[in-house]
């Protein structure tokens, strides 16, 4: 093996254990921590909980990407972090009841605050540093569904925490070992460094030229989009698995992250090989539209009568399954495709955009609009599944109207300057 092959494997190896922590953090409440909350008496706090992860996602990423961009090595920016994120969300538990319900929210945003922005700025590190960004990219973010399987096994059947909050202080040490970790990463120097900071770029405007490019437009457009419709399948669906008759509810989910394993490791390379970003990312919406069939056909097949909890077992099974496919060819589209239609210097910011449109604005409208309003809606504390079917439906409906939208107006360019 070749000196640079060496350090190509070490990168490789490197790389996969830094995706593997930082989605163990996130993984260790993010699935629970809406049925926790159901349970406590804090349900009419769920949609804000949730809107914690977007808002930090529209705040943080262009700041913290012009930072990367131009004045620290990004797998230092990440450390500093990661650490900081670790501390808030450790002293959440403390606070995790109805009356200080806000306190414990409060926290859970500073926290998100911190975190977030090393969801683009782990991308950037790994981009910079894999030779076939296709090919290698999803192969390194298999490592992310690794840590999120961990993190939903441990939580049901090593902690059992999934109605406790103390799932936030298995985020904590997590994010702290993230955090610490990331200082040995391989330097990731800004690449901009040599230029004059303004205004503008403070607030993401070396991103805002390639919107004149149609399909950059309408691709970031439609990623905003669909996201609208992601929240309901992570704030609700723990709360509706139990009600289905299911008790380890947050190892069930983790069954969305082992179909990943598959998706990421030969089905998304080879279906981007062959039929490109376009019909990559349109798959991914039918996938996405599919789960909450299913889960709404669960819900009916129980409102008749007609069947147990086990008996739809397998309908609810393929729901979580088509995770793997729902999430990674288009969020992996998403990133790739960013990566390839931008200049490096802008990259970070770029990635951190991307951030903002799908984890962001989208996860904010998803959380409040679905999980929240929505939920309250139509879900009533008695939540009988005639309720959970209708409440399933509407996403469907949405997303139906994105695809159509997208498949006729995107179209699948080579990236060109502007």
């Amino acid at each position: 093996m070749s000196d640079s092959e060496k350090q190509h494997s070490g990168h490789f190896l490197g790389l996969s254990i830094m995706m593997f922590v930082i989605f163990f953090t996130w993984g260790a409440w993010f699935a629970g921590i809406g049925r926790f909350m159901s349970e406590a008496g804090m349900a009419t706090s769920i949609g804000w909980a949730y809107s914690t992860t977007p808002i930090a996602a529209i705040v943080t990423p262009f700041f913290i990407g012009i930072i990367a961009d131009r004045f620290l090595n990004a797998e230092k920016l990440q450390g500093i972090l990661l650490i900081l994120s670790s501390l808030f969300i450790a002293a959440a538990p403390s606070f995790a009841k109805a009356e200080t319900a806000n306190i414990f929210l409060l926290l859970l945003f500073v926290h998100t605050l911190c975190f977030m922005p090393t969801l683009s700025l782990s991308n950037t590190i790994a981009l910079k540093h894999l030779k076939d960004s296709e090919k290698d990219f999803p192969r390194i973010a298999l490592f992310r569904t690794f840590g999120w399987i961990a993190a939903g096994l441990s939580i049901s059947f090593i902690f059992r925490f999934d109605t406790s909050a103390s799932q936030c202080y298995v985020a904590a040490a997590a994010a702290l070992v993230a955090g610490i970790y990331s200082f040995f990463l391989p330097a990731t120097p800004p690449a901009g460094s040599d230029e004059k900071v303004s205004l503008g770029d403070m607030v993401g405007a070396g991103t805002f030229r390639y919107f004149r490019v149609f399909s950059f437009a309408v691709f970031m457009v439609i990623s905003l989009l669909i996201c609208v419709a992601f929240m309901p399948y992570w704030a609700n669906l723990s709360t509706f698995l139990g009600v289905a008759g299911i008790d380890k509810t947050t190892a069930f989910q983790t069954w969305g992250q082992v179909a990943e394993i598959p998706v990421l490791f030969i089905v998304l390379p080879l279906f981007l090989k062959k039929f490109g970003i376009k019909w990559t990312f349109a798959v991914g919406i039918v996938c996405w539209i599919a789960r909450y069939y299913a889960f709404s056909a669960s819900a009916g097949l129980l409102a008749d009568g007609a069947a147990s909890a086990n008996m739809v077992m397998p309908l609810l099974l393929v729901g979580v399954l088509l995770h793997g496919f729902s999430y990674d060819f288009v969020f992996i589209s998403g990133f790739l495709y960013v990566d390839k239609h931008v200049d490096e210097k802008v990259r970070a910011q770029a990635q951190g955009l991307l951030t903002v449109f799908t984890q962001g604005i989208a996860f904010l409208i998803s959380s409040q609009l679905f999980a929240g309003y929505y939920f309250s809606k139509v879900v009533t504390d008695t939540g009988n599944f005639t309720q959970w079917k209708e409440f399933w439906l509407l996403p469907i409906a949405y997303l139906i109207v994105v695809l159509i939208i997208f498949v006729a107006l995107f179209k699948d360019k080579k990236p060109v300057e502007v």
